[in-house]
């Protein structure tokens, strides 16, 4: 969310006809080295202040100002994967369901999260302007650091990761333990049992944008097993490195890799083994979806998302007149 937040700000901040203010929570937020501090403002100040629109990057409204709405939705996996625990579901969804009652305009990361929230709450598709997630110049080929032969995993806590299955294909995919799983991120307390009792050879990193640049760069592909995603900008970020990617078919993941990447069920772990397997020993096919990894970067309109945003602002500002 914070990357797709930044590159539309990007967008917003060269627009002649928008004034920016970022709102954060206290003073204590604001950067030091800020040139331009009128540029942002605290929760508090703002209530007192007169806006033509407000843009919501975060999964919902959180709180209420004066003029028009633009909410950008990421998923709806606050009501497909509910918490357990009543309040903290309730957190999670107030907000979701205030921006689809309240907002202007809503826009979301893809067309599978639009089908997803339409469906969820009954909303007509045309109401959802898509405004996808993109890779910043920052993520481009850099000269990697060597190291022995590695895949690369971006790994989260979620069910719906799908690591227990990955690493099983990865086990049996290399019973000697040739190549390397690189997991970084953070996995749930039972991923990281099974990652501890299988039989791979496996890294764990919190990788920086730069050491995730560098892994990108050199991994013989970047794995995304996922049952479910809002749309997969890891994908995108590691095919504009030159990144190999074998991905879920499932969610928005095939909108992301946009026919660049090598698609498999996300239950079919015999078909993940036999691929990670064949990839790690076919350098022709290695080059080939490196080469439809940058043929996909390279087609990006990194400016679109904000584009996209800055219409919806202004017509939610022209609304509330």
């Amino acid at each position: 969310m914070g990357r797709l937040a930044r590159s539309v700000l990007e967008t917003l901040h060269a627009t002649n006809d928008i004034a920016l203010t970022l709102v954060v929570r206290n003073a204590r937020d604001i950067p030091p080295a800020s040139a331009a501090a009128n540029e942002y403002a605290t929760l508090g100040e703002v209530r007192r202040r007169q806006f033509d629109a407000t843009w919501f990057p975060w999964n919902g409204m959180r709180f209420r100002l004066d003029g028009g709405s633009v909410v950008t939705i990421h998923d709806v996996f606050a009501f497909r994967y509910p918490h357990r625990n009543p309040i903290a579901r309730r957190r999670e969804q107030r907000p979701i369901r205030r921006a689809v009652s309240e907002a202007n305009f809503l826009t979301t990361v893809s067309e599978y999260c639009a089908r997803e929230i339409a469906a969820q709450f009954g909303l007509p598709l045309e109401r959802l302007s898509i405004a996808s997630g993109v890779p910043s110049e920052f993520w481009h080929p850099v000269s990697a650091t060597p190291r022995s032969p590695y895949f690369l995993f971006i790994a989260g806590p979620e069910p719906r990761k799908n690591a227990a299955m990955l690493f099983g294909a990865f086990a049996r995919a290399f019973p000697h333990r040739e190549v390397q799983l690189v997991v970084a991120g953070t996995l749930s307390l039972g991923d990281d049992r099974l990652l501890r009792e299988s039989k791979n050879d496996y890294a764990r990193v919190i990788p920086s944008d730069e050491e995730l640049r560098d892994l990108y760069s050199g991994a013989i592909a970047l794995l995304i097993p996922s049952r479910d995603e809002g749309y997969g900008l890891p994908a995108v970020e590691a095919m504009a490195c030159g990144a190999p990617v074998i991905a879920s078919n499932a969610g928005g993941l095939p909108e992301a890799c946009d026919g660049a990447a090598l698609l498999l069920p996300p239950d079919r772990s015999e078909q993940w083994q036999d691929a990670i397997a064949s990839l790690a020993a076919d350098s022709a096919q290695r080059d080939e979806l490196r080469s439809r990894s940058l043929a996909r970067a390279a087609r990006i309109d990194r400016s679109r998302p904000g584009t996209v945003i800055a219409e919806r602002l202004r017509q939610a500002a022209a609304a509330a007149r």
